[in-house]
């Protein structure tokens, strides 16, 4: 097993573990995901467009707390994840190890959705990672999902997708690995109000993910 310290970036991800980058068309899974379009009431808007409209102003002055605190806890309680379902709990803040082809992962995953009981985590489906800056090579937000999503399948001991998503500053992007290879969506802005719904409806949909396709 390699015990080598690693300054993970990307490429190195992908070199390490034979992985691909391809487009997001060329992953169907991909493309229906972030195709997702709910319909939201009109009590919906009008929470999303407070939030939406706090973002705007203040999204750049908050560091990683304060964006989890004012923003994203309240997005993913707004997509419902709080709903006591047996087949997923949200997690914050939680380690994720594995060994992958001879090479140790540990990575600590700023948000999980999995199955799990209490603080027991059976089955991650989904790892976020959240970050107030543009990527750099020491703190490379794809290189971080790609380990958590590389260490979940791992965990998993099946070969099904991992899904995943990042935020730069108010942009977020959304991902799959299938297999060797992975995609990347477009980002959306969520201070754009056709974004910020875009955003809701595919946080809404995984749930139908995991059930129709991930348990």
């Amino acid at each position: 097993m390699s015990t080598k310290k690693f300054q993970w970036n990307e490429g190195l991800v992908m070199d390490t573990f034979g992985l691909k980058k391809v487009y997001a068309k060329d992953i169907p899974i991909l493309v229906d995901w972030i195709s997702a379009n709910e319909d939201l009431s009109d009590l919906d808007l009008v929470f999303l467009e407070k939030l939406r409209a706090k973002a705007e102003i203040k999204i750049e002055a908050w560091n990683e707390e304060e964006l989890k605190m004012h923003y994203l806890s309240y997005i993913i309680g707004f997509a419902n994840y709080n709903d006591d379902d047996e087949n997923y709990n949200v997690y914050f803040e939680r380690p994720i190890t594995a060994e992958v082809e001879g090479h140790k992962i540990s990575v600590i995953v700023d948000l999980m959705i999995a199955q799990g009981v209490l603080e027991y985590i059976k089955k991650p489906y989904f790892c976020f990672h959240e970050y107030k800056r543009a990527k750099k090579n020491n703190d490379d937000p794809i290189a971080q999902v790609l380990l958590a999503m590389l260490a979940a399948r791992e965990n998993n001991k099946n070969n099904k997708p991992v899904y995943g998503a990042y935020i730069i500053g108010r942009n977020w992007y959304f991902m799959v690995l299938e297999n060797k290879n992975f995609a990347v969506s477009e980002p959306f802005s969520c201070t754009g109000k056709e974004d910020l719904y875009s955003i809701i409806s595919i946080l809404r949909k995984f749930k139908t993910i995991i059930k129709t396709q991930l348990l």
